[in-house]
């Protein structure tokens, strides 16, 4: 009779003796000698007003990343050459004309692009990489502005140690390094917050968002790391150990960055997206 009731009332508070919560442990598979690559978007504009004078400028970005694993390490550490073989990029800056250049169909950049080839089609960069996501070494070769887009980590989020429930979150602090008018670099400490939202299909869904921890009330600061408080959603195929995409999102304001009489506003808008072949 004392069972019965025990498992009532389990039933009851939406509990089963015996059944514990399903956990899922999250890991990258690297394989020698594989090719993986990113259909990448990247679209960002951001408004300026400084003493009633507005411009705007609008940039978009579409390229192809590919991460080629040179080697894997007893323990699943890959050793990763990141490269992008083509970029196709346009520039809009107030009543000014379009600018554009798509690699795939022109030899000659136009003027502001005359950067871009050099960083095309060669390695960008050679990073190592453990089962979790966490950077072990890294040397980048090339410091183009592209190049910094396709050096984005973000398809590696670090994830836990050890195996985690749907609705478990998990942080990471680091530091990033702001210019200052003394010409010293100023350390910001920033905070990303990852929550497994659900598990369908093998695939897991994380949402993730950015926040300064460094108390600022200089504006002029936080104006130049705005770029970073991005938040999105992680899509990740379990089963083969890899990002199937990603998409994250800027929407910030800064008032008063350059005087009373000023303000900046930048959206962003990033999109990855795993390319099957």
């Amino acid at each position: 009779m004392k069972q019965i009731i025990l498992w009532f009332l389990c039933l009851c508070c939406g509990a089963m003796p015996g059944l514990a919560e399903e956990k899922h442990t999250l890991r990258y598979r690297w394989q020698a000698g594989e090719t993986v690559s990113w259909d990448v978007e990247h679209r960002n504009r951001t408004t300026t007003m400084v003493a009633h004078q507005t411009e705007a400028v609008d940039t978009y970005s579409h390229s192809r990343k590919d991460w080629k694993v040179v080697s894997v390490d007893t323990d699943g550490t890959g050793t990763i050459e990141n490269s992008v073989p083509w970029a196709d990029m346009r520039e809009k800056t107030g009543e000014n004309p379009l600018r554009t250049f798509d690699s795939r169909k022109e030899m000659i950049p136009s003027e502001g692009f005359e950067t871009v080839p050099e960083s095309l089609g060669r390695t960008l960069s050679r990073i190592s990489i453990d089962s979790r996501g966490k950077q072990v070494a890294r040397e980048d070769f090339h410091t183009t502005t592209i190049v910094q887009q396709a050096n984005q980590a973000y398809v590696c989020i670090e994830f836990p140690e050890e195996a985690i429930p749907v609705g478990y979150s998990w942080s990471k602090q680091y530091p990033v390094y702001v210019p200052q008018p003394t010409g010293t670099l100023r350390r910001i400490e920033m905070l990303q917050k990852f929550t497994l939202e659900k598990v369908e299909n093998g695939i897991a869904t994380i949402s993730y968002g950015t926040k300064i921890l460094t108390p600022l009330s200089d504006a002029a600061t936080k104006a130049q790391i705005i770029d970073r408080l991005y938040s999105g959603t992680f899509l990740f195929d379990m089963a083969r150990g890899r990002a199937i995409m990603l998409t994250q999102k800027v929407d910030e304001t800064v008032l008063g960055f350059r005087g009373e009489v000023s303000r900046v506003k930048m959206l962003i808008e990033f999109q990855e997206r795993l390319i099957f072949e």
